[in-house]
């Protein structure tokens, strides 16, 4: 099967990493958890933000990293937890081993899309217990439910929460993941409908809107990152996701890499780039070795690493001391 592949020229772009030392290791997904299941979202953090872990587990499952145990342990502790409405809050701890809801979700369409890809991707794959299909089956249920309420058939886009007219690239880029999942290997009616939307809302020449109402001021978070999220899902064309992704690599690599402009690690755009740039996929890894205590690292971003050296991308980086030029042209290659 062929794969594309995008090879950025030796001279594609500067970062100095941190030594080449291969000690010290990023944080495993073992040092965030809770003892009961459930991870924490941060290290050292109190909070339990269930989308970070879902998508970690989703990545999880398309990387077939062998988490099976893990993730059924995670939703022992997740499904009762899901409110009436087919959204979930976050958790902190309340004492005697107890949790309590202390925030809602930051965005219920976000989540909502999340439950249900990595429900409906563990039921492929055989990983629920016979106990749990039946529980998946109505979490998936009541997340549709959710869903539905949070569609603006004038727009056709997903709000965010309920009583908001906020509406994120990144969320419906997630919804349509969502949906692609449920309809099979062909896209059906509502993700096609939901890609036009997006392209018609969001899009605004070459550049993204990260949002609606859109922003006073651009931020690496959302602006920066909100195109990435396009990468590989169908939203647009693969050779258009080739071209956005060494565009992408030529401005905003090293500010990426470097962590210059946001402390986080935001490994999904490692992820999102894993087949069309595996070598800068590749820095990412590198660029957290030796690991640096200031560096931002979540719960994700520890699946994430975990994910992408399952599916044979090591931590060599050959650009360590390049010096920034224009990236070369995609090409297409059999590896």
């Amino acid at each position: 099967m062929k794969k594309r592949n995008l090879w950025i020229a030796s001279a594609a772009m500067a970062w100095q990493l941190t030594g080449t030392a291969q000690a010290a290791e990023p944080p495993a997904l073992a040092e965030f958890a809770t003892g009961d299941g459930a991870y924490y979202t941060t290290l050292g953090g109190q909070v339990v933000d269930p989308y970070f872990i879902n998508k970690g587990f989703t990545i999880a499952l398309q990387a077939d990293v062998p988490l099976k145990a893990e993730l059924r342990r995670w939703l022992a502790w997740l499904l009762p937890r899901q409110r009436v409405d087919g959204g979930f809050d976050r958790f902190c701890p309340a004492g005697d081993n107890s949790w309590r809801s202390c925030m809602g979700a930051d965005a219920d369409d976000s989540m909502a899309a999340t439950t249900i890809e990595m429900l409906h991707q563990a039921q492929q794959k055989k990983w629920l217990t016979s106990s749990q299909l039946v529980a998946a089956d109505q979490a998936i249920a009541r997340s549709q439910q959710l869903l539905t309420r949070l569609r603006n058939p004038k727009n056709q886009l997903y709000k965010a929460l309920l009583n908001t007219e906020l509406y994120y690239l990144m969320d419906n880029i997630e919804v349509y993941e969502a949906l692609r999942v449920t309809e099979g290997a062909q896209a059906g009616p509502a993700s096609k409908q939901l890609a036009a939307a997006i392209n018609r809302n969001f899009r605004s020449g070459s550049d993204w809107k990260p949002a609606l109402p859109e922003y006073d001021r651009s931020q690496f978070y959302p602006h920066t990152l909100a195109s990435a999220y396009l990468w590989q899902t169908g939203v647009i064309s693969r050779a258009e996701s080739d071209r956005a992704t060494a565009q992408w690599l030529a401005q905003h690599g090293r500010a990426w890499l470097s962590r210059s402009e946001d402390d986080y690690a935001w490994g999904l755009v490692a992820w999102k780039m894993r087949q069309t740039a595996p070598i800068q996929a590749a820095c990412w890894r590198a660029s957290l070795r030796p690991f640096q205590p200031a560096v931002g690292w979540t719960v994700l971003d520890a699946m994430i690493d975990q994910a992408l050296a399952h599916t044979g991308i090591g931590t060599q980086c050959p650009f360590a001391t390049a010096t920034a030029t224009a990236p070369a042209t995609p090409s297409a290659a059999n590896p």
